[in-house]
Parts: structure tokens; C-alpha cells; sequence
């Protein structure tokens, strides 16, 4: 765990780094209560904003070295906020010799969830969402949920992206809305609009 603390600091600034270790150390809380794989709640969590400080450029690079352009849609490979996650993935898997799929698919939704999310997948999204340095309307509720429920606090979290990307007017990735259709439709059951 030191070597990867030691290595993603030449990644990510200080107060990346500060967050990255909240980020673990709630994931590693929720990996206890929800009986989820500490060791690999830790490393995910560690390294899911590997590549966040990179520039556009060097994320795309990585990307499109290590997986073809068609790995990212244009809207995707074109947005550092949403690209970071799967260039993180690469770092983590070609630099850090992560091999384990899970993990690496960890860092890869951390952003934007999506649909079959795994335990530790939901776990470091939650962390991600709620480590103690996040200061926003609608966290402390999160956080409470967290102690409740999994699958509650990643629909909330869910509906509070969904919402907030709406207001603002901007793209919503195609794994969000799946995530939270099939989470909706787990609670609900038959949650299916109509007009």
C-alpha cells in the first residue's frame, strides 16, 4: 500500500493526494460494514483519481495507446472530468501492475456508476461521493444513508447527479442513466414512466 501512496503522488497534487486517502479510508469503513474486500476497497480508492490532474491531452494519449479510440465516445474522450476515470484505469493496471478486473472497474465507474455495478464498485463510488473533504448540498444525507443502505445511497446519489447535470444543462453519460434505471427498477419494481 506504501508503494502505491508513494507512486500516485507523482500523478496527482497534494490536495488530490488528501482526498484520494479520505476516499480510502471511507471506503475502507464501508468495505467492514458491507463485508466487501478491504484490501481491494483500499487500492481502488487509492488510485481511482490516478490520472485527474493529467491534461486532457496526456489522458487521451493513454486512452487511445491503450485501447483504441473507440474506447471513448467523443463527448467522453473530450472531457477531462469524465476521461479521467478510464485513463486512471490504465495507470492503475500498466504502472501499478493492478491486474485484479474488479478493482480496475472501480476506478473506471467512480465517476459515473453504471448498470451491473459489484459491491466494491458501489463501495468506492460511495466513497468517492461522501469522504469527509466533500463539502455539498445533499452529502450529510448521503452519508446517512451510507450507514443504511448500499444500494439506497448509490440511487441518491444517482438522482442527485442526474439532477444536477440536468439543471446545469450539460451531457449525462449513457452508464449513469443505466446504473440508475436499473437501481430505480430494483427498488421499485415497476418504475417504468409514462408520458
Amino acid at each position: 500500500m506504501k508503494s502505491i501512496e508513494k507512486g500516485i503522488r507523482s500523478y496527482i497534487t497534494e490536495e488530490r493526494f488528501s482526498h484520494s486517502q479520505g476516499v480510502r479510508d471511507t471506503a475502507v469503513s464501508l468495505a467492514i460494514r458491507y463485508q466487501c474486500d478491504e484490501e481491494k476497497a483500499s487500492i481502488a480508492a487509492l488510485l481511482h483519481d490516478v490520472a485527474r490532474d493529467l491534461s486532457l491531452e496526456r489522458m487521451q494519449r493513454i486512452v487511445k495507446s491503450n485501447c483504441g479510440a473507440i474506447y471513448a465516445s467523443d463527448i467522453v474522450f473530450n472531457n477531462p472530468g469524465l476521461l479521467h476515470a478510464r485513463a486512471g484505469r490504465i495507470i492503475a493496471q500498466e504502472e501499478f501492475d493492478v491486474q485484479d478486473e474488479d478493482i480496475l472497474q472501480s476506478i473506471e465507474l467512480h465517476t459515473t456508476g453504471g448498470e451491473g455495478m459489484s459491491l466494491l464498485n458501489k463501495v468506492v463510488f460511495i466513497a468517492d461521493y461522501t469522504e469527509p473533504g466533500r463539502k455539498f448540498r445533499g452529502v450529510g444525507e448521503a452519508r446517512k444513508l451510507a450507514r443504511r443502505s448500499i444500494d439506497e445511497t448509490v440511487l441518491y446519489i444517482f438522482k442527485s447527479m442526474i439532477s444536477k447535470l440536468i439543471q446545469k444543462g450539460v451531457y449525462i453519460c449513457k452508464e449513469t442513466l443505466l446504473g440508475y434505471n436499473e437501481h430505480v427498477l430494483d427498488f421499485k419494481g415497476d418504475a417504468i414512466g409514462r408520458w
